[in-house]
């Protein structure tokens, strides 16, 4: 009998690799915005050989910062988003530490399936906390 393959990690990375300027004219941002998040830590480029790179979580956040300024939303407003990410993070690593710290292929792979799981059960409860937030704001 064949060993079992050994499960898909939990996060995928597709290994986008975007300068600055492919970054900005994917997202239809200008430039000066790119640079913008930037400075506000919702980007983080990747230095290779002097040279900045994005992937494609890059490519999502300036996708996604272009949709939040068709409601006139800057950058700087998106920071609370980031804030939040990073406490939230912050969050799912005290529950998988101790996974991490074991050093094995299979705890490293438990760590990477638990964080995805924690992370997808963080957005569907803020979904639902958000939605009844408004429901009650909309319709007193």
């Amino acid at each position: 009998m064949a060993p079992a393959p050994a499960p898909a990690p939990a996060i995928d990375v597709t290994g986008a690799s975007l300068t600055p300027d492919e970054l900005a004219t994917a997202s239809g941002l200008p430039p000066a915005v790119i640079d913008e998040l930037r400075s506000f830590g919702l980007l983080a480029p990747t230095v290779v050989g002097g040279a900045e790179y994005y992937d494609e979580d890059a490519l999502a956040v300036a996708n996604l910062a272009a949709a939040f300024a068709r409601f006139g939303v800057e950058p700087r407003h998106l920071r609370m988003y980031r804030n939040a990410a990073e406490r939230e993070t912050g969050f799912i690593e005290q529950l998988v530490i101790p996974l991490v710290r074991q050093r094995n292929p299979e705890a490293r792979s438990r760590a990477l399936q638990t964080a995805d799981e924690l992370s997808n059960l963080g957005q569907s409860l803020r979904s639902v906390l958000v939605r009844a937030s408004l429901r009650r704001l909309l319709h007193p």
